[in-house]
């Protein structure tokens, strides 16, 4: 992954961390139980990837946001890319815990590491 996922990684410290492709893959994880949260610290996914998944996700009780617990919009004005990256848990009232134990300099340097590349 990148440094900023490695870095997110390394301070939330998982017990396992689940390496599978796609977005719709990961929050399905989520809703069967076999992941706690989806923490993915980077620019690279769309809103068509989130907005299915996070609508369902939402239904069965759990939370997408981006890095820094802000809700994704979906309409015709918004940029495609989800420039703040993504965060979500099977359970919404676990989101929170995310957020805090995240450094704000990690949120906030998300939007930028698409720069780097």
């Amino acid at each position: 992954g990148t440094g900023l996922i490695q870095q997110t990684m390394d301070i939330l410290k998982p017990d396992q961390i689940l390496r599978v492709g796609g977005a719709g893959h990961k929050v399905m994880l989520l809703m069967e139980g076999e992941a706690h949260a989806y923490v993915f610290p980077s620019p690279g996914c769309k809103k068509w990837d989130t907005c299915a998944p996070e609508a369902i996700l939402h239904a069965m009780g759990g939370k997408l946001t981006d890095m820094k617990g802000d809700n994704y919009q979906y309409h015709s004005k918004v940029e495609h890319r989800n420039m703040d990256g993504v965060l979500a848990t099977a359970i919404a009232d676990d989101h929170a815990w995310y957020i805090q134990n995240i450094p704000q300099d990690v949120k906030d340097k998300v939007k930028d590491s698409l720069r780097k590349k």
